[in-house]
């Protein structure tokens, strides 16, 4: 990686991915924006880092649409699951507030 316009493509493909995991997780999109917004970006930013690399075109948009595209779906995957195992806040939790635990039933 000898290219400099390499490895700022590379580092906005990353920033894209770590955009859409917080996006999904802190709920600032819902799930199909956020996964529009990375299969984009991350395509094009993969499609770019791969083109700066060895010019094939062809290669660049086949690897390219392939990775981001992979990448975007594992990343809201894995932040889907997360964000909907969550605990509940401490807030939610009537235990907590000091209310006495209702009875269980």
């Amino acid at each position: 990686m000898r290219n400099p316009a390499a490895i700022i493509f590379l580092v906005l493909f990353t920033l894209t991915t770590l955009f859409v995991y917080l996006s999904v997780r802190r709920r600032w999109l819902s799930l199909s924006a956020s996964l529009v917004i990375g299969i984009v970006g991350g395509s094009l930013c993969f499609i770019l880092f791969m083109f700066s690399q060895n010019g094939n075109l062809l290669q660049a948009l086949v690897f390219g649409v392939l990775i981001g595209t992979l990448f975007s779906l594992l990343t809201v995957s894995a932040a889907g699951y997360f964000r909907a195992n969550a605990a509940p806040k401490a807030s939610a939790l009537p235990e907590l507030r000091g209310q006495p635990p209702s009875e269980p039933r």
